[in-house]
């Protein structure tokens, strides 16, 4: 091979490679773009004071009413959805026991999977106040609930949030 033929070898290897670069890139910018948007919806005022905790020094002590029936929603989503209302939770986010994000009731919750079931996985239950970590077991494997609450649940509501997630599973995944 000449030197001509070497030139234009190491030219289009150059070339593949800036094309490569420039999907990467435009991939990232993409998920950037939609991690924004996800956590500032248009038309929500920013506040600059900060958000009042929920209320967790008393539980309710009865499960709330209505069964939720996932084969009558729309999406997994929405399923989360109405588990959240039923419990009054702030959010819902279900992830595998390896940080996967399976579904959840807010957009952009990657991080928040990977990082509450690395925290389930090492045998901290409690992080930080006002979220709750459950663990459901489905076809074998640890699903990790990961519930933002608005008022602290009773051991019976806990346990009736467990048989509503493992049945919108054994519906949706």
């Amino acid at each position: 091979m000449d030197s001509t033929g070497t030139i234009q070898f190491f030219l289009i290897l150059l070339m593949i490679i800036m094309v490569a670069c420039l999907a990467v890139i435009t991939y990232y910018l993409a998920e950037i773009s939609r991690s924004i948007k996800g956590h500032d919806p248009p038309g929500v005022p920013a506040t600059t004071e900060a958000p009042r905790g929920p209320d967790l020094t008393k539980p309710i002590s009865a499960p709330p009413k209505g069964a939720i029936k996932p084969g009558d929603m729309g999406s997994l989503e929405e399923t989360l959805g109405a588990i959240s209302k039923k419990y009054s939770l702030a959010s819902l986010t279900l992830a595998t026991a390896d940080g996967l994000l399976i579904g959840s009731t807010k957009p952009g919750s990657e991080d928040e999977a990977a990082r509450y079931s690395h925290l389930y996985s090492q045998g901290r239950l409690h992080d930080e106040e006002g979220v709750e970590l459950l663990g459901v077991s489905y076809h074998g494997e640890t699903v990790v609930g990961i519930a933002h609450l608005s008022e602290r649940l009773s051991d019976e509501q806990t346990n009736a949030l467990k048989q509503d997630i493992q049945s919108t599973l054994q519906y949706w995944v």
